[in-house]
């Protein structure tokens, strides 16, 4: 489809919307004039277009950056590579480019500004060729004017939902002419959507080769998965704590894991797999873009060359930036931490005040006694949601109640001169000169019967714990 025909397809549909909208207001004006009108009709006629016509108003967006924006004085070895391949495909440089926290790359228009946004972890997992696809991929979207057409999409999207939103206070009725317009409209931009994804890889393709393009796309899916897990599950705890530890360090830790990696790729197998072609997705399955890419010239043969992010200069000074471009309320006030310090500042004040609400009953039991706390573990747990405000099932309960098992080993190891360390990917550790304990896998080990009593005593005893108590000092 061309250019004109993607923004003749646009404007049309844009204004459908308007029509129906406009469309509905004066239905529902008219009906006010009939004579006789019930007056819970005429209530809801008047509001409901009120509502519509409030909805439709377009409203301004504001441009919030994602993240540092990068100086090409600070940046010449990554400029000089977006450079290189601006002129392969024939285009001019962004006016702007921004680091962010994201497992992805992307471009938009501000005007007749130009940006490019260029996540952070994607540089850590690609190569500098691949990366070279994935730029040539996004200047293809601007050669294919995609960024053109993107935000008047993009507003007439935000003003249906918005509409959706607000009808929805007068009921479900007047929410259906809208809500099939709104598939209709999904399904139309979304099926052109794809097809710039497609175009957009048949020009990475071109420029630098289909492999480097293809190897993309598949580290892309598995980085997705890998980024995902250590955000959840390493980084986030961390920022609700209030501390921030260097993002790229993390994740390249994260990634060097390699139970963790063995993992995330038989995710990222498994998903490739299963994912279907979905009318109302804005990207083909990566399978299609693969197999539509295999039958292209690959390339020049890879080298066994660095990864992108060895281009950034100046890591130390943007890693800290990086979450400028996340919203929240209120505002993070984050303390800048070392991964060697987090177990100490932040896991073990965590785990303390998790086992404080539980103390008058872990107060009767010792480090050498962990496996007669473990056979109450469901009460245990329950204790804990009933604490917390919330409430689980019997099964999530055990599991609770294990975990606070856990909190308070680390709890009493660290009130005896042990040393916590939780660094990304790998199990939390205990440790005081060359012992050393991994206390939420023992807990789990002891919870399945996996150690005996007699052995975990034997144990205890030989680190000099076993009469340690479990409550919070």
């Amino acid at each position: 489809m061309s250019l004109r025909s993607r923004a003749l397809l646009a404007v049309a549909l844009t204004i459908g919307f308007y029509v129906l909208a406009l469309a509905l207001i004066a239905g529902l004006i008219g009906v006010v004039f009939i004579p006789d009108v019930p007056g819970r009709l005429l209530v809801f006629c008047v509001i409901g277009a009120v509502l519509i016509a409030v909805s439709i108003v377009p409203r301004r967006n504001r441009f919030s950056p994602p993240g540092p924006l990068l100086n090409p004085a600070g940046q010449p070895r990554l400029f000089a590579a977006l450079d290189d391949v601006a002129r392969a495909v024939g285009e001019p440089m962004p006016a702007e480019v921004y680091v962010t926290p994201e497992m992805n790359a992307g471009v938009l228009q501000r005007g007749s500004k130009r940006v490019m946004v260029l996540g952070l972890p994607l540089m850590q997992i690609m190569s500098i060729s691949e990366m070279r696809a994935v730029l040539a991929h996004e200047f293809g979207h601007y050669k294919g004017g995609d960024t053109k057409l993107g935000p008047w999409v993009y507003r007439t999207r935000e003003t249906i939902e918005r509409t959706l939103t607000t009808v929805s206070r007068q009921g479900a009725l007047l929410q259906i002419p809208f809500l099939l317009y709104g598939r209709l409209f999904m399904r139309v931009s979304q099926g052109v959507s794809r097809q710039q994804e497609f175009a957009a890889d048949l020009l990475a393709a071109r420029t630098v080769g289909a492999k480097p393009m293809i190897e993309g796309l598949r580290k892309l899916g598995t980085g997705s998965i890998a980024f995902a897990a250590y955000w959840r599950q390493e980084f986030v705890p961390l920022l609700e704590a209030g501390f921030q530890p260097p993002l790229a360090e993390g994740f390249a830790r994260f990634l060097a894991e390699p139970k963790i990696m063995k993992e995330v790729e038989s995710a990222a197998m498994e998903h490739r797999a299963e994912q279907k072609a979905d009318p109302y997705d804005s990207h083909p399955p990566d399978a299609e873009r693969i197999a539509a890419l295999a039958a292209l010239p690959a390339g020049p043969e890879p080298v066994d060359e660095p990864a992108a992010i060895t281009l950034v200069d100046g890591l130390d000074l943007i890693d800290p930036a990086i979450l400028i471009g996340m919203n929240t309320s209120p505002p993070l006030r984050l303390q800048r931490i070392a991964w060697a310090d987090a177990g100490t500042l932040a896991l073990v004040p965590g785990c303390r005040e998790r086992v404080r609400r539980q103390a008058a009953v872990l107060g009767n039991y010792t480090v050498g006694w962990l496996p007669e706390l473990l056979k109450y573990a469901d009460r245990l747990g329950l204790a804990e949601a009933k604490a917390a405000g919330a409430t689980v099932a019997s099964g999530q309960a055990r599991s609770l109640g294990i975990g606070v098992a856990g909190a308070a080993l680390v709890t009493a190891l660290a009130q005896n001169g042990w040393a916590a360390e939780s660094l990304p990917g790998r199990p939390v550790v205990m440790r005081r000169g060359d012992a050393s304990i991994e206390p939420f896998i023992v807990v789990s080990q002891l919870a399945r019967n996996e150690i005996d009593v007699d052995t975990w005593q034997r144990r205890c005893w030989d680190l000099g714990v076993r009469d340690l108590g479990l409550a919070p000092v």
